[in-house]
C-alpha cells in the first residue's frame, strides 16, 4: 500500500510541477487548457490515495471527490485537443458546453448517489490491501455511461492531437503520447471491468505526465523557437530594406538631374530583387490633363514589360485607386482573381487579369501635400502576401522617390528657364552691340560735320544753335554707350584687358576732359596728382578711365556750386606667396591677346585707391542703395531736373566687383557726396 501511496502524491507532485512549467514557457498562452488537465489528473491521484489512508466512513468521500478529476479529466484532454489542433469552429464557449452535458451529470450522480444509486449500485467496506479496509464502490448502469462517453472523447482527442502533431512532424512526440494515453487508460479499463480489484491508474500516471509534458513541452519550445526563428529573419529583412531605403534616399540626393532617370530605374531593380515581385513600376500623375502615365518600369527575366500599353489613362479609370490615393493609403490586392465582379472593380479587372498578374500592392507617391503619382509592385508568377511594416516602408521609399523626380523636374524647368533667359541675352546684347554700331556711326559722323559747319560760321546765334545739337548728340552717345556695357555687364561679356599703367597720365586725361565742363559751371576741378602715383601699375586702364569718367562726371552734373576733387593714392598689401601667385595668374589670364606677352607684373601687391569728392546736392542715407541699380534715379527734390539714363553708377558698380575692387560713397543731402573706390592691383 505504502508503494501505490507514495506513486499516488508522487505523480500529482509530478503533474503539477509540468502544469506550472508549461503555463511558465507558453509565451502565447497556446496550451492554457493543459493546465486542468494536470490539475483534474493531480485531484485523481491525491484523493486516490487519501482512498487508502483514511477511515472506512472517510475513505468514501475521498473517492467520490477523486471522481471530480476522473470525470473532468477527458473533457479537459478534448478541449486542449481541439485548441492543440486549431479547430476553431468549436473555439466559442456556447459550443464547448455541449460536451458538459454528460459529465456535469455524472458529477450530480456521484454526489447525490446515496439516494439514487445509479452511478453506483453498492457501498460497502472491504479489504483492498491487506490490512487496509476502506469504502469499495460496486458499478451502477450509469457508471458504464461515464465510462463510455470518457473513454470516447479520450480516444476523440488522441486522434486530434496525433494528427497535429504528425503535422508538425513531431515523430517521437506521436509514440510519447500513444504510451503516455495508453497505459493510464488501460489499466482503468481492466479496473472496470473487473479484472483487477484496485485501479492503479493512479500510480501510472507519473509516466502519462512525462510522456504528456514531454511532448507539449518540446511542441511549445520548438513553436517558440520557430516563432523566434522567424521573428529574427524578420527582423533583419526589416532592417535590410530600411537600409536599401536609406541607401536610395542617399542616392536620389545626391544624383545630378541629368542622370535621375537612370538613378530611379536601378531603384525600382533593387526593390523589385529584394522584395521578389515580378514587375515594379511608377505612374506619374498628368495633373493638367487628369491622367496617369507609365513613367519607369523594371522587370524580371520573362516576364513582359507594359510601360508602352499604360500610357495616357484617365485617372477616374479606376475610381477605387483615386479615393485611396486621395486620403493617401495603398491599394492592396491579395488575389486579382478574387476581385468581385462588380461595377466598382470592372476597370481594375479589365486592366490587370491581361497582364496576368496574380497579387499587387501599390503606394501612393506624395511630395509635401502634392499628389505625384503611385508605385506599384506585381507578383506575376505566384501569389505574394505583404506586411504593414514592408508595407509602410515602401510607401516610405515612395515619397523619397517622388521628392526625386519632383526634384528632377523643378531643376529641368530651372535649367531650361536659364538656357532661355541666357540666350535672350545673348540676342539682346548682339541686338544692342549691332544697333548701336549702327547708330554710332551715322551718329558720329552726324557730330563730326556738325563740328567742322560750327567752325565755319561766323553768326553767334547759328554757332550756339549748332553747339546745342552738338550737346545732345555726344549724350545720346555716352546713352548708347552705357547701354552697350550695360548689356555686356548683364551678360557676363565685359573682360579686363590690364596693361601698364601710370595712373598721373590717367588722371591728366581726367583733368584735361571735364575741366571745360567744370569752368562752364563756373566750379572748380581740382585733380591731385602726387609722386607716388607716377609708379607703373597693372591695371585695365580703360575700364579705370571709365569709372572716373563715370564718377567725375556725376560729380560735376549735380555740382552747381563749389568744387569738384579728385585724388588717387597707393598702399602696399601684403598677401601669401599662394594668393600672389594665384592673382597674378588670374591677371595674366585676363590679358587681352593683344597685349605685349613680354610684360608681366612682379609679385607685390598694391591697392589703389581713387577718391571723386563733390559739395553738390547729396544723397540721403535711405537713397544710396537705389543709385546702384539699373535706371534708377533719385526723385527727391530737384533731382529731376538733371538727365540721364540711370546706368552710370550701375556700370561703374559692376567695373569695380570685375576688378575685385569695392566701392563706397558718404555722403548727406546738401554736404555733398565722396565716392572712395579700392583697386587689387600689382606693381610693374
Amino acid at each position: 500500500m505504502e508503494i501505490y501511496v507514495s506513486l499516488a502524491f508522487l505523480s500529482a507532485l509530478a503533474l503539477l510541477v509540468v502544469a506550472f512549467q508549461l503555463f511558465k514557457f507558453d509565451i502565447r498562452k497556446e496550451y492554457s487548457c493543459f493546465l486542468p488537465v494536470m490539475i483534474s489528473a493531480a485531484v485523481w491521484a491525491v484523493f486516490g490515495g487519501l482512498w487508502l489512508l483514511t477511515s472506512v466512513e472517510a475513505s468514501a468521500w475521498m473517492y467520490k471527490v477523486s471522481f471530480l478529476g476522473i470525470i473532468t479529466l477527458p473533457v479537459f484532454i478534448f478541449l486542449f485537443a481541439l485548441d492543440y489542433a486549431g479547430i476553431e469552429r468549436l473555439s466559442k464557449i456556447r459550443h464547448r458546453v455541449v460536451f458538459w452535458i454528460i459529465p456535469g451529470i455524472n458529477i450530480i450522480l456521484v454526489l447525490t448517489n446515496a439516494q439514487h444509486g445509479l452511478f453506483w449500485s453498492e457501498v460497502s467496506a472491504g479489504e483492498v490491501f491487506p490490512d487496509v479496509v476502506v469504502s469499495t464502490f460496486e458499478a451502477g448502469r450509469w457508471f458504464y455511461i461515464h465510462s463510455f462517453y470518457s473513454y470516447l472523447i479520450i480516444l476523440v482527442s488522441i486522434v486530434l492531437i496525433f494528427i497535429a502533431l504528425r503535422k508538425k512532424k513531431a515523430i517521437l512526440g506521436q509514440y510519447l503520447l500513444l504510451l503516455g494515453v495508453a497505459v493510464p487508460m488501460t489499466t482503468s479499463m481492466l479496473y472496470v471491468s473487473g479484472v483487477t480489484s484496485i485501479d492503479i491508474s493512479p500510480l501510472v500516471l507519473s509516466f502519462a505526465v512525462l510522456a504528456f509534458g514531454w511532448t507539449v513541452n518540446s511542441s511549445i519550445y520548438r513553436d517558440n523557437i520557430n516563432e523566434l526563428q522567424a521573428l529574427q529573419h524578420k527582423t533583419s529583412k526589416m532592417n535590410s530594406l530600411y537600409e536599401l531605403v536609406v541607401r536610395i534616399s542617399e542616392r536620389l540626393i545626391h544624383t545630378d538631374t541629368a542622370d535621375i532617370n537612370k538613378a530611379i530605374n536601378n531603384v525600382l531593380a533593387e526593390l523589385g530583387r529584394f522584395n521578389e515581385v515580378d514587375r515594379v513600376y511608377i505612374f506619374e500623375y498628368d495633373k493638367d490633363n487628369d491622367e496617369i502615365n507609365n513613367t519607369f518600369e523594371w522587370c524580371q527575366t520573362g516576364i513582359r514589360p507594359e510601360i508602352e500599353n499604360l500610357q495616357g489613362i484617365p485617372y477616374d479609370f479606376v475610381p477605387r485607386w483615386r479615393d485611396h490615393f486621395s486620403e493617401n493609403k495603398y491599394v492592396y490586392i491579395p488575389c486579382v482573381q478574387d476581385l468581385p465582379k462588380e461595377p466598382l472593380y470592372e476597370h481594375e479587372r479589365a486592366i490587370l487579369l491581361p497582364q496576368g498578374i496574380q497579387s499587387l500592392i501599390v503606394v501612393p507617391m506624395y511630395h509635401a501635400q502634392d499628389f505625384v503619382g503611385f508605385a506599384g509592385f506585381d507578383s506575376v508568377r505566384e501569389q505574394k502576401t505583404w506586411d504593414h511594416t514592408t508595407i509602410s516602408l515602401l510607401k516610405m521609399t515612395a515619397d523619397i522617390i517622388a521628392g526625386g523626380i519632383v526634384r528632377a523636374q523643378y531643376e529641368g524647368a530651372l535649367i531650361r528657364e536659364k538656357q532661355n533667359a541666357e540666350a535672350a541675352n545673348r540676342a539682346k546684347t548682339e541686338f544692342l552691340a549691332n544697333m548701336s554700331h549702327e547708330l554710332r556711326t551715322p551718329l558720329n559722323h552726324i557730330l563730326g560735320f556738325t563740328e567742322i559747319v560750327r567752325y565755319r560760321l561766323t553768326d553767334d546765334e547759328s554757332r550756339q544753335q549748332l553747339q546745342m545739337v552738338i550737346t545732345s548728340g555726344n549724350a545720346l552717345l555716352r546713352l548708347i554707350n552705357d547701354l552697350l556695357d550695360f548689356s555686356k555687364a548683364e551678360a557676363g561679356m565685359l573682360q579686363l584687358e590690364p596693361v601698364k599703367t601710370d595712373v598721373n597720365t590717367l588722371l591728366d586725361f581726367v583733368n584735361s576732359t571735364f575741366q571745360p565742363e567744370a569752368i562752364s559751371k563756373g566750379i572748380e576741378l581740382h585733380v591731385n596728382m602726387h609722386a607716388e602715383t607716377g609708379k607703373m601699375l597693372w591695371i585695365d586702364a580703360s575700364r579705370v578711365r571709365q569709372v572716373l569718367f563715370n564718377l567725375v562726371g556725376n560729380a560735376i552734373k549735380f555740382t552747381n556750386t563749389g568744387h569738384v576733387e579728385v585724388s588717387a593714392s597707393i598702399t602696399s598689401v601684403e598677401e601669401t606667396k599662394k594668393h600672389h601667385t594665384d592673382t597674378k595668374k588670374a591677371v595674366v589670364e585676363r590679358t587681352s591677346p593683344t597685349a605685349n606677352d613680354s610684360l608681366h607684373p612682379t609679385d607685390k601687391n598694391a591697392q589703389l585707391n581713387l577718391t571723386v569728392k563733390d559739395t553738390g546736392i547729396g544723397i540721403a542715407e535711405a537713397d544710396q542703395e537705389s543709385i546702384f541699380k539699373a535706371f534708377s534715379q533719385l526723385s527727391t527734390g530737384n533731382t529731376r531736373a538733371y538727365q540721364g539714363a540711370g546706368l552710370g553708377l550701375t556700370i561703374t558698380k559692376r567695373l569695380v566687383e570685375l576688378m575685385k575692387g569695392k566701392i563706397n560713397i558718404d555722403s548727406a543731402p546738401g554736404k555733398g557726396s565722396t565716392f572712395t573706390v579700392k583697386l587689387l592691383c600689382h606693381y610693374f
